[in-house]
């Protein structure tokens, strides 16, 4: 080999390795800017919370006692109001608005001071199993088509089980609420490495071969996934529905306490917030895209508890 050629050669050399370096800075760069802005939404959470947090207290004093008087009288002039068919009615109409009231201070008051966890390593196959069957006791799946897409013995997270079953809850009953009762239901969850998500969702059993599901990335699931290792493994679960879908203009806000898209009076908009702020405590993520059912479909992603062996 000639002189030349062994300079080409180290030439191409030098300009691969400078390649490799640079893309590795543009990586550690990338990832340092998403740590950044995670932090700065941390402490702008932080803040939301505590100004929260200033707000239950006052309306806890200032409206609780009141509210309570008010619920006192109205059950007093039901007892001397008897068989007057006139009253029922209006005393009906208060004592709903009065319940309504005080869900929204006990929701207020959970999200500003949710209670102490008691984590443990549970099973989210199992508790997605328990959700789908205490809603279905409840009556608010008569009309719905629930379709289970859990992988069998789906892996552990850390959780408090009341917790997340709760979370579940929510969500579920937040698919229901928005498809009026009647549509698709659609509960999946996986287990995978972290560099092997995409933006594009996988295809499911009963999808055409060639059917693929690209959305934008999400900013919440990116700033998340840059704090992850590559090689970690990560549950996924998604809660979707064929209802009407959130508004692009929404997604980013929809999981905003007192943040709501449904009509005065269906909601108190802190039951997606609630969420959130369980899933953000197990050290995970969720957002929201648009659902191959015409709807919308909540990601949500939760970092592996390893081994499996003794979960609930």
């Amino acid at each position: 080999m000639s002189i030349p050629q062994v300079l080409v050669l180290l030439g191409l050399g030098v300009v691969a390795v400078l390649a490799i370096v640079a893309r590795v800075r543009a990586t550690e760069r990338a990832r340092a800017n998403a740590a950044i802005a995670s932090a700065r939404e941390t402490i702008a959470r932080t803040e939301r919370l505590a100004t929260t947090g200033r707000l239950a207290a006052g309306i806890a004093h200032e409206v609780g006692n009141p509210l309570s008087a008010i619920a006192s009288y109205a059950h007093v002039v039901r007892l001397r109001a008897g068989d007057a068919p006139a009253l029922h009615e209006p005393l009906d109409a208060l004592e709903r608005e009065v319940a309504r009231i005080d869900r929204i201070v006990r929701g207020l008051l959970d999200y500003a001071r949710p209670r102490r966890a008691t984590p443990d390593a549970v099973r989210v196959d199992r508790i997605l199993d328990e959700v789908v069957r205490l809603v279905r006791d409840q009556g608010h799946l008569r009309r719905v088509d629930v379709t289970w897409d859990v992988e069998p013995h789906t892996g552990g997270v850390r959780a408090d089980r009341h917790d997340l079953e709760q979370a579940f809850v929510n969500l579920v009953l937040n698919a229901v609420d928005a498809m009026a009762g009647v549509g698709t239901l659609v509960l999946r969850a996986r287990t995978l490495a972290a560099d092997a998500l995409s933006v594009a969702d996988p295809r499911r059993r009963d999808d055409a071969t060639s059917a693929t599901f690209v959305h934008a990335p999400s900013a919440r699931a990116t700033t998340w996934l840059a704090r992850q290792a590559p090689s970690g493994r990560v549950l996924q679960v998604v809660v979707a529905d064929s209802g009407p879908g959130v508004p692009p203009q929404h997604v980013e806000r929809i999981f905003e306490p007192f943040f709501s898209t449904k009509v005065p009076g269906r909601g108190t908009g802190l039951g997606l917030a609630l969420v959130a702020q369980t899933v953000e405590s197990l050290g995970g993520t969720i957002w929201v895209q648009p659902a191959r059912e015409g709807g919308a479909a909540f990601v949500l992603l939760l970092p592996l508890e390893m081994p499996l062996a003794g979960t609930d």
